[in-house]
């Protein structure tokens, strides 16, 4: 079975360390096999050894322990939980499965942001958004599979570290949320929906770890409650409840000053409603 590529990392590094130690291609091919119970090929440790090969080459970033908490994947992590999606490709031909971090949405400078924050923990250009005209919509995709592991499933547990590295990357975390999921009408009512309700708990926490005071998750759609889709006109039924929670007035200069917004229409929104009361110059 092929070990995942953080545990092939530590098989490379050991079997660089014995080389040095003087031991030959069999003895480390024993060594290796005695402590992660897997017989490497005479021809890998010689690729490793002479640097032909190495696991630190097949990703950009070659596992989730080689990840460093910054606030841009505070911001994209943020993102993936509201409204972007993991998706799988399988290549049947070639054996394998790609797997990307995608967002749509019909708002360019979310698409940009979410680029943007995607270059820089990649370490590449920023991909860039396309327009799908048929939804008038921008997508964002990356391949990556060290991205996609951390993001599967999102576990609060695993993501936790990242978020909650520091108050930077705190905001920045619900700023990609709140670009996803949060609504804010002219009459100043800032909220969110989503039908993971620990999640919702999870960031009522975080707003009120930055002094920015929310409701509690409340229910806001039955399950098995009907949906039209505006686009096909078909009827759905909602597979999950689904609940909110919203920023409590007194706290929306808080979280215009912490968090805010990156779409501008949103922003704008916010900022007219605090100038009408006289809580922005």
């Amino acid at each position: 079975m092929y070990k995942p590529n953080g545990i092939r990392i530590k098989m490379h590094n050991d079997v660089l360390r014995l080389r040095k130690q003087g031991l030959s291609y069999k003895e480390i091919i024993n060594e290796i096999e005695k402590s992660y119970g897997d017989k490497l090929s005479k021809s890998t440790v010689s690729y490793w050894c002479r640097g032909v090969h190495s696991p630190y080459n097949v990703r950009r970033i070659p596992s989730i322990e080689f990840l460093k908490p910054s606030p841009e994947l505070a911001y994209i992590i943020g993102t993936v939980i509201g409204d972007g999606f993991l998706k799988i490709v399988k290549k049947k031909r070639k054996g394998y499965n790609e797997v990307y971090i995608e967002l749509e949405t019909r708002d360019l400078d979310f698409a940009e942001e979410f680029g943007r924050c995607l270059g820089v923990v990649l370490n590449r250009q920023p991909p860039k958004p396309r327009y799908r005209r048929t939804r008038n919509t921008y997508v964002v995709s990356v391949k990556d599979k060290t991205l996609f592991e951390l993001l599967r499933g999102r576990e609060l547990e695993k993501l936790r570290p990242f978020i909650e590295y520091n108050e930077e990357c705190k905001k920045m975390f619900l700023r990609g949320f709140f670009d996803s999921e949060g609504c804010v009408s002219k009459y100043g009512n800032i909220s969110c929906c989503n039908a993971n309700y620990e999640l919702l708990k999870y960031v009522h926490g975080l707003l009120n770890d930055l002094g920015i005071q929310s409701t509690v998750p409340h229910p806001y759609v039955k399950k098995e409650t009907p949906i039209i889709c505006p686009r096909t006109g078909r009827i759905y039924r909602r597979k999950k409840d689904v609940y909110y929670i919203y920023i409590r007035r007194s706290s929306l200069p808080v979280f215009y000053q912490k968090v805010n917004f990156t779409i501008i229409r949103k922003r704008r929104i916010l900022e007219e409603y605090l100038r009408g009361r006289g809580l922005l110059k």
